[in-house]
């Protein structure tokens, strides 16, 4: 069987797709991304479990947490940190609320709220600068970091 020959119109159509997805500003971000940076090479199942060792890791980093309080604290830099984690887990996976509490050693119904709740922050960014100002840094990373993936 012969390969379709791709045209202009299917690269339109999948950056429409990665706008969608992405917005415009990260679908540059990834693009100048591609283009700059080296690839990792793993299987799908590979990938996700690496993603997410990856979004944990950023998230105690760019919060400035102590890893071992990551999942139990109470305090609210931590449950902000988590909030985000759950947050970017859901939206470039296709985990299910209860994937992801699974994850976080949580229940579903947290999850759900956590999810819920940064969503409700990401659209009022004015009134949490601080957080927001952490999201979009973690956000970035993750971003670089799955388009180094393939």
């Amino acid at each position: 069987m012969k390969k379709k020959e791709l045209t202009y119109n299917d690269l339109q159509d999948n950056i429409d797709a990665l706008i969608g997805k992405f917005g415009l500003k990260k679908t540059i971000e990834v693009m100048a991304s591609l283009r700059t940076n080296t690839e990792i090479r793993s299987p799908e199942h590979e990938r996700i479990k690496l993603l997410i060792i990856f979004v944990k890791s950023k998230t105690i980093e760019v919060f400035n947490l102590k890893e071992e309080d990551f999942y139990k604290s109470q305090l609210d830099e931590y449950k902000d940190a988590r909030m985000a984690s759950i947050y970017l887990i859901r939206k470039y996976t296709d985990f299910s609320f209860g994937s992801v509490a699974e994850i976080f050693q949580q229940r579903k119904r947290s999850v759900q709220y956590f999810y819920h709740k940064c969503e409700e922050i990401l659209t009022i960014p004015s009134y949490y600068k601080i957080f927001m100002r952490r999201f979009t840094i973690l956000e970035h990373h993750i971003i670089n970091f799955i388009a180094k993936m393939k």
